[in-house]
């Protein structure tokens, strides 16, 4: 049987794609190759001439979406940068956010299971992570270093506030969590 040329290319991005979300949803230890396999759409032998294991999958899925989407960091005033992360952040640090982990931020689901993998998927972690972390300095602006230690709280506030407000039953603790959260970010962001 012939394959078209691309296929291994198109089972790649299947997987990847599918694999975003079956991970933030499930977590790491949630769904094993033979289900991954299965929400792309291919046979557990496309994956593994993808990937050597689950782990690399892993790696490509944070290489693929820590950070994304994200504010444009460096177009307008700073008063405009200012207010374009203040309304990223009240997206981010939200009840709607927090109920819907398929479709939201892959660091509040897969940051615990990234500290228990491989060197090789922590440097993928830690790359994209710095990249994130240098958006937020330049859209806050000011001096580099301080800028650089509250773009860091920041992404901690939005990381842990969200994973605290996810475990938490449904109510009036995890909003307040989350409100708490998003007014010490929204603070940073206003430091002078």
């Amino acid at each position: 049987m012939r394959y078209q040329a691309d296929q291994k290319t198109k089972a790649r991005e299947a997987l990847v794609k599918a694999a975003t979300k079956a991970l933030r949803k499930n977590g790491f230890n949630g769904i094993g190759v033979d289900g991954l396999a299965a929400s792309a759409g291919v046979t557990s032998g496309a994956f593994y001439s993808n990937f050597a294991n689950k782990e690399a999958l892993l790696g490509e899925v944070i290489d693929a979406n820590l950070g994304q989407p994200f504010v444009d960091p460096d177009s307008g005033t700073l008063a405009e940068r200012h207010e374009r992360l203040k309304g990223y952040l009240k997206m981010y640090i939200s009840a709607q956010h927090c109920a819907d982990p398929e479709n939201g931020c892959v660091m509040p689901t897969l940051s615990a299971d990234v500290a228990r993998s491989s060197d090789a998927v922590r440097q993928v972690y830690r790359e994209r992570m710095r990249e994130l972390v240098g958006k937020i300095v330049r859209a806050l602006g000011g001096e580099a270093r301080d800028a650089d230690s509250r773009a860091w709280t920041i992404v901690t506030l939005m990381v842990g506030a969200v994973s605290v407000a996810r475990a938490l039953p449904k109510g009036p603790e995890a909003k307040a969590v989350l409100d708490a959260a998003l007014q010490r970010a929204i603070a940073l962001i206003d430091e002078r």
